[in-house]
């Protein structure tokens, strides 16, 4: 009895679809009424089915371009990653190739032979201040006291010599002691470095009469036989004039950042000394342009 209904309920289920195909496929002037019935009943049902067959179509569209989107994103994050990278190491380039032009025209000023070198190591203080530079040169050719500089001004002189490596001894540091010119008056003095985590110098033998003012610049006076003149020292930040003595107080903040500093000249010999009779002589071409590694 049950298989003569399973029988009976498959043949109805595969009959149904058929009879409202049959239906909806006839020609309107042979519908009669039996079709009218089949397609009243067929409607509702045929309105369903097709707007989730159009919901299901959207979602699997949506799907689709979801996924073709996120690979484009995916794309294009690289390509920007990609693109980021490359802009950098073109600033990069451009940075180091401006900072040697200045290290070349620094040359081109000074009269004495120099030889560039490349700073590789910063000894620093536990406030983060740099303390002494190591540079990428050394040997025979180098010895202690020699000036260092860069195109803003004085960096100190170099302290000691190991293999291939040299390090400096910063203008600010304690033991250094330069001979300077405070512009635009004119004043001398010594400009001693502070020490410590103080980034300055203080300028020693100035005179009480001397019109020294905040933001004159200091200057290498060019005697003494070691830094070339007229290079940048730094500026002046406060002065004290006592009520006794010979001598005013006057601070100096290093026109360096010694920080940042990449490249610097190491000056070989003294200026040499000026032959007026001669006139203007030719100085050696450049050495050491190239940064050694």
């Amino acid at each position: 009895m049950n298989r003569i209904r399973d029988v009976v309920l498959c043949a109805a289920l595969l009959a149904a679809p058929l009879v409202f195909l049959r239906a909806n496929l006839r020609d309107a002037s042979e519908v009669g009424p039996l079709d009218r019935a089949i397609l009243l009943l067929s409607a509702p049902i045929q309105k369903v089915a097709t707007r989730a067959a159009e919901g299901v179509r959207a979602l699997w569209t949506d799907y689709l371009f979801l996924v073709h989107l996120r690979g484009e994103n995916e794309r294009l994050g690289r390509e920007n990653v990609r693109l980021r990278a490359e802009a950098e190491r073109a600033t990069r380039a451009a940075e180091r190739a401006a900072r040697l032009e200045k290290l070349l025209a620094l040359r081109g000023e000074t009269p004495s032979e120099t030889l560039a070198a490349r700073v590789i190591a910063r000894e620093t203080s536990p406030f983060f201040r740099v303390l002494r530079l190591s540079l990428n040169l050394g040997g025979a050719e180098l010895r202690a006291g020699m000036p260092v500089i860069a195109p803003e001004g004085v960096v100190g002189r170099i302290a000691r010599t190991y293999g291939a490596y040299s390090e400096v001894a910063l203008a600010v540091d304690a033991k250094s002691a330069i001979d300077v010119r405070v512009l635009p008056s004119g004043a001398r003095g010594i400009a001693r470095g502070i020490g410590g985590d103080v980034y300055g110098c203080r300028l020693e033998y100035v005179l009480r009469e001397e019109a020294v003012k905040p933001g004159d610049r200091v200057v290498t006076s060019g005697e003494g036989g070691a830094f070339p003149r007229d290079l940048d020292v730094g500026r002046v930040t406060r002065v004290s004039r006592r009520e006794l003595g010979l001598y005013q107080e006057v601070e100096v903040t290093p026109s360096v950042d010694f920080s940042r500093i990449d490249e610097v000249l190491i000056v070989l010999a003294p200026p040499p000394a000026t032959d007026v009779e001669a006139g203007a002589r030719t100085r050696e071409p450049a050495r050491g342009l190239q940064v050694h590694r």
